[in-house]
């Protein structure tokens, strides 16, 4: 008796092991529709793969980082999404595994890189010196933003007149710049100069048109002792100190001073901003979003792009069922595109895309010419210290050469060189 009760012992032990579940749990930030459409995939994946579980938290956009690093500590968490200005610090301290080409059905990291548009893992955030951590969630870019009932209102035409180049920008800004007995009432071009991540983007285009490689740390710093360096940033600075286009003391925020029609172009914008724009008093009509002019002889960039990866946590035990969840995530682009989330996967149609996201013709083509932010762990750090360099320039007096010299000494320090 007691032997059948030994082996009926084992078998069921045996039996509670096969019907055990493989659990994989992701955090992912929140934002209706899209939160059903992650649900219900994960859902299906469990149905195609009945030996595991995918449990999925939903957390504010805001405390991703935080909820992440915390689940990391208390090995609470397999997958993960995160946005490309948090995602290096997660790279850089090793908690993410790099990809594994057969939980793709590849047989190298560059095919599943091609799975998707060129760039674009590097562009939302998923490449970190050489590296490739994560696979794209979404993508977007910025566009220039102009009004074109000012330019109807100044003699110019909002097709043939479009600024191609930075000069032709310039020229424009100052015809649609408004004074008042010398004082500027309305801005040709304007930024929120006092938080430093809009000066820091723009200058991300504005610097690798110059050639100049403001995706990695070492990059970013020999920028700042190069010709073409001082020419993007002075470029941004002079519209503000000798251009005489823009006032930063007029408003401080372009989006909004745009809205209600005390600037007639800005850089910050991207298919988000027509929601905005209908919170404010100008309308859809009078304002059109361009492609980003470039200089007259420098590379072609367009906006910056930014937006988010996945990611696998370097602490999962099964990293390659771990990857195969995350691969099918991101295998139904079409989901998300009608409802104008851009998933850049190859397989996206671009019909759909051209039908879905407003104005496709600016931000869908620019996708591929969008420039990448910088991949670094002290992200926040050389924001700050950029946004500081282009305020001395314009607050304080201080030259573009001098500006540049102290934000190099900044650099050096953030990055212990």
């Amino acid at each position: 008796m007691k032997k059948l009760s030994f082996v009926i012992a084992i078998f069921f032990l045996l039996g509670n092991i096969s019907f055990a579940k493989e659990i994989i749990r992701h955090i992912h930030w929140t934002q209706p529709p899209y939160d059903e459409i992650i649900m219900q995939t994960a859902k299906e994946f469990m149905a195609e793969n009945p030996n595991v579980e995918i449990k999925i938290q939903l957390v504010a956009d805001a405390d991703m980082p935080t909820k992440v690093r915390t689940a990391l500590t208390g090995n609470g968490v397999d997958t993960f999404a995160m946005p490309n200005m948090q995602s290096p610090w997660f790279m850089a301290n090793g908690t993410t595994a790099e990809i594994i080409p057969s939980a793709f059905g590849k047989s190298t990291v560059q095919e599943v890189v091609d799975m998707w548009l060129p760039g674009s893992i590097k562009k939302t955030g998923g490449f970190y010196e050489g590296k490739y951590y994560g696979i794209p969630h979404e993508m977007s870019n910025y566009a220039a933003w102009v009004n074109t009932a000012h330019m109807k209102a100044a003699g110019l035409d909002p097709v043939r007149d479009i600024p191609k180049t930075w000069q032709e920008f310039k020229l424009i800004g100052k015809i649609l710049t408004k004074k008042n007995n010398g004082v500027i009432t309305r801005n040709g071009f304007a930024i929120n100069t006092k938080a430093a991540i809009f000066p820091f983007l723009i200058l991300h285009t504005l610097m690798q048109q110059q050639g100049q490689d403001w995706s990695s740390e070492k990059g970013l710093h020999k920028s700042l002792s190069t010709k073409g360096g001082l020419e993007a940033f002075s470029t941004l600075t002079n519209w503000a100190t000798k251009d005489g286009i823009f006032d930063p003391g007029l408003f401080d925020n372009e989006r909004e001073g745009f809205g209600n029609g005390l600037t007639s172009q800005f850089l910050t914008g991207g298919t988000w901003y027509w929601g905005v724009l209908d919170g404010y008093s100008v309308k859809r009509n009078e304002v059109m979003p361009i492609k980003y002019p470039r200089f007259k002889d420098g590379k072609n960039i367009g906006g910056v792009a930014y937006g988010y990866c996945v990611f696998v946590a370097k602490q999962t035990k099964n990293k390659e069922m771990a990857w195969k969840w995350l691969n099918y995530l991101e295998s139904r682009p079409e989901k998300y595109i009608v409802h104008g989330w851009f998933q850049p996967r190859k397989s996206l149609d671009k019909t759909l895309a051209a039908k879905y996201i407003p104005n496709y013709e600016v931000f869908g083509e620019e996708f591929e010419y969008a420039a990448s932010i910088i991949a670094s762990a002290n992200f926040a750090e050389l924001q700050d210290a950029v946004g500081g360099a282009v305020q001395r320039v314009l607050f304080e007096g201080t030259s573009n050469e001098d500006s540049l010299s102290m934000l190099k000494d900044d650099v050096e320090n953030i990055l212990e060189m």
